[in-house]
């Protein structure tokens, strides 16, 4: 037999005896009622909708959390299918400015200074839409942006298809200016509605999407371009006024997908429009299919602004 030394039998009951009070000490640690730690989220229904007490510390009560905690859903393909459809038109009427100018060059008989303003004059109001974006999307809200800006696409294309050719050459002008200003004006409201719309896990895929259908749109504009203006406007067969129009319709087609898409939740919260936010996020959760913010924890949205 070995003989252990009394000192090292001292230090392995010590040991021992330390371990298990660690032992015990986590034990009642883990069953003390913590006054931080997160609580759990309860399920229950408000007549036949599911609706989610939300006061799990892991979903905080922010329009972002929120979006995160409904995640993916129907109203993600309403999103894509809106706001591509609008890049998809924006596309199409941005894409053929160079033979629309020589359409209206030839038809209205421009001068060579007149003829050589014209892109001059569009691009600077898309220069000018763009300045102006932001602080309009930041006042009146993205939605709204967005809605007037294909409104006046279609004005403004129904307009110029509808001239007569002694018409000013003037209001000619005028018109391409409106149309590269209320197109470029979009180009961001767009943009940041997606992204405040969509879940974090999902926005790449979600401006993957948009940006598809964006060059889907040139795509067709090209193909438009060789059906109805095979001589890129130089010659009097060709029909830029029909080709006006079909833009015009892209941009009406994409206006009645506006009343299922919902206003940025985060703009709405920014702006201390707390029930405009809480309506929105459950808008979006109903057409997602997902349980809704209940009403404590819409208050809570509420006083935290």
């Amino acid at each position: 037999a070995v003989a252990i030394p009394a000192q090292a039998v001292h230090k392995k009951n010590r040991l021992l005896h330390g371990n298990l009070s660690v032992y015990h000490f986590t034990r009642k640690l883990r069953a003390m009622p913590m006054p931080n730690a997160p609580r759990r989220a309860s399920l229950h229904r408000r007549g036949s909708q599911a609706v989610l007490d939300v006061d799990d510390g892991s979903c905080p009560l922010t329009a972002e959390g929120q979006l995160d905690r409904i995640g993916s859903g129907f109203y993600l393909w309403v999103l894509v299918l809106t706001i591509g459809g609008a890049s998809m038109a924006e596309s199409m009427e941005m894409g053929s400015v160079a033979p629309i100018h020589s359409a209206l060059a030839r038809t209205f008989g421009l001068s060579h200074s007149q003829r050589s303003a014209l892109p001059l004059i569009t691009f600077g109001g898309s220069a000018l839409g763009l300045l102006f974006s932001g602080p309009i999307c930041d006042q009146q809200g993205r939605k709204v942006v967005l809605q007037l800006s294909l409104l006046t696409i279609a004005l403004v294309m129904f307009a110029t298809a509808s001239l007569p050719n002694d018409a000013n050459n003037s209001f000619v002008l005028v018109l391409r200016f409106l149309s590269g200003f209320v197109s470029a004006v979009q180009a961001p409201a767009r943009c940041v509605l997606a992204v405040e719309s969509s879940p974090k896990e999902y926005r790449s895929r979600v401006m993957f999407a948009i940006s598809l259908m964006e060059a889907i749109g040139t795509f067709l504009q090209a193909l438009a371009v060789e059906y109805l203006m095979p001589y890129l406007g130089e010659a009097s067969s060709d029909r830029w006024r029909t080709y006006c129009y079909v833009v015009g319709s892209a941009s009406l087609c994409t206006l009645p997908l506006m009343h299922w898409l919902q206003e940025s939740p985060s703009f709405l919260a920014i702006n201390g429009d707390a029930d405009g936010c809480v309506e929105a996020l459950n808008n979006i959760a109903r057409m997602s299919g997902k349980p809704l913010i209940s009403t404590e924890a819409a208050e809570q949205m509420r006083q935290g602004g």
